[in-house]
C-alpha cells in the first residue's frame, strides 16, 4: 500500500502580502505553511497534480495574465477550488478554556 501524499493547498494572488490575507480570510492556520504554497506569478501555476485545490480572493483585483491563467487551469482541471474536505486540515484549531 503507498503511503498517503501530504495535502498541498495553494493560495493563489498577485502579491505575498495578498497570499497571507487570503489565508486569514479562509480561517487558515499559518502554522501550517508548510503544507501551503502561495503563487503569484502566472507561470508558477504549472506543474501540480491534477485536481490540486487552491483558494483565491479579490480576483476582480489581479492582473489579468494571472487570472487568466488560473481560470484556464481549472477549466482543464489541473487547479480546482478548494472544498470544506481540502481545507480541514489548515484551519486554525480553537482551543475552548472550560
Amino acid at each position: 500500500m503507498k503511503d498517503a501524499r501530504a495535502r498541498i493547498l495553494i493560495i493563489v494572488a498577485p502579491t505575498i502580502v495578498e497570499c497571507y490575507r487570503t489565508a486569514r480570510e479562509f480561517g487558515l492556520d499559518l502554522l501550517q505553511v508548510g503544507s501551503m504554497r502561495c503563487v503569484t506569478k502566472p507561470h508558477h501555476l504549472r506543474g501540480w497534480s491534477r485536481a490540486t485545490p487552491f483558494i483565491a480572493l479579490h480576483r476582480e483585483r489581479w492582473p489579468e495574465d494571472l487570472d487568466q491563467a488560473l481560470d484556464a487551469l481549472t477549466r482543464l482541471g489541473q487547479l480546482r477550488i478548494a472544498n470544506d474536505e481540502d481545507l480541514g486540515p489548515f484551519l486554525e484549531r480553537v482551543s475552548h478554556a472550560g
